[in-house]
Order: C-alpha cells, then structure tokens, then sequence
C-alpha cells in the first residue's frame, strides 16, 4: 500500500508524499529502498507542477513566481532517500503583496490601478496609488480615514497616518485548496512508478 498525506510543519504548510508504508524497509534489499524513493521523488516532482498549474488557474500568479528554480514559491524542499521515505513540498505562507497583480507598468505614485487576482477578473482600485518600499519592493497602499472600512474585504497592514498595504491571497492559502483535489492521483502515481521501477527485479 502505498500513500499521499498532507500535513503542516510550523507556519509552513507542507505537502508529504511517503510511500510503501505497510512494507519493513529493514527487511528489503538496497535496490528495493532505492526504487521506493526514486518513486516518491518522481510523485512529488509531478505533485508539485500539477499543483502549480492549479493554483495558477485560480489566481494571476506568474509561472516563474512559483516554479524558479533558485526562489520559487511552490518548490520540493526535501526529497526521499533510501532511509527517509518521504518528499515534501512547500509553499509560500505570507500573503502575496496585491501590487504584484497590477496590470500595466508598476511605477511609484501610479494611482487608481488595475489590478487582476483571478485570471480574467479585473478590478479597478480608484483610491489605491502605488508606493516604494524600504524593501526595494513596489507597494499597493490606500490611505483611510479613522474608523474607514475598504468595502471589499481586503488583507491590509497598517504603516502610518491611515496608510495601509494591500495583499492578496498566499501561495500557502491557494495550495490548500488544490491540494486535497490532486493527492488521490499522487497516491496513484506513486504505486505505479514504485511497480514499474522494480519489474526489472521481477
């Protein structure tokens, strides 16, 4: 039997992918070990680009920003061994700064931009301007008055004077969704690669 779990790891969400459960590895040749983790590392390398491919259905994130390679975020952080049967895919757990959906050039003081969460769904933000940050980074960001509420429910972190950063939703939060919907067929995947690999042993 062999199986796809999902579990959480500190503020880390993590999906585990630990094959061969049933089977008392100390009992099994090397080459046996071997295949189990060349299969599990194979499920979650699949995992993880059909998971990518989900989660870019549903919100406007680039490719790159989750599959590089050097810093994406939705990447395999520990593969399977020989002794560990287990990979695990991470995802980015803070929320995503919503001036990475803005449509068009992102240039400081830009104001009323538009910005598309859900692929296809544009919004216009007619109070929001565009904002440099310490980080280097560029920043969507609204000023409220006191006791102001934005009409959409909106993550958002005070600076100062009323002035709030907008975000949109987490790799992390995205990945939860999709992650329930592909782990049946990573359970699937894992079995049948384990059994291809080892006919040769047959």
């Amino acid at each position: 039997m062999v199986r796809a779990s999902i579990s959480s790891s500190g503020q880390s969400y993590v999906v585990a992918v630990e094959g061969l459960g049933d089977i008392d590895f100390a009992q099994v040749s090397g080459q046996i070990k071997r295949f189990a983790a060349q299969a599990v590392n194979a499920t979650a390398r699949r995992y993880r680009t059909e998971s990518s491919r989900r989660i870019r259905d549903q919100v406007n994130f680039p490719a790159r920003y989750l599959d590089s390679k050097q810093d994406g975020n939705l990447r395999i952080t520990s593969n399977a061994t020989a002794d560990a049967m287990e990979a695990v895919i991470s995802a980015r757990f803070r929320p995503t700064s919503l001036a990475r959906f803005v449509k068009g050039a992102k240039t400081h003081g830009r104001k009323s931009p538009t910005v598309e969460v859900s692929p296809g769904s544009r919004e216009k933000m007619n109070r929001a301007f565009l904002m440099n940050l310490r980080s280097g980074n560029i920043g969507l960001a609204v000023r409220l008055a006191p006791g102001e509420r934005l009409e959409n429910k909106r993550r958002m972190v005070r600076m100062s004077n009323g002035l709030y950063l907008l975000y949109g939703p987490s790799v992390d939060q995205v990945f939860r969704e999709v992650a329930d919907d592909v782990s049946g067929d990573a359970g699937e995947y894992l079995e049948n690669e384990f059994l291809r690999l080892s006919e040769a042993l047959a």
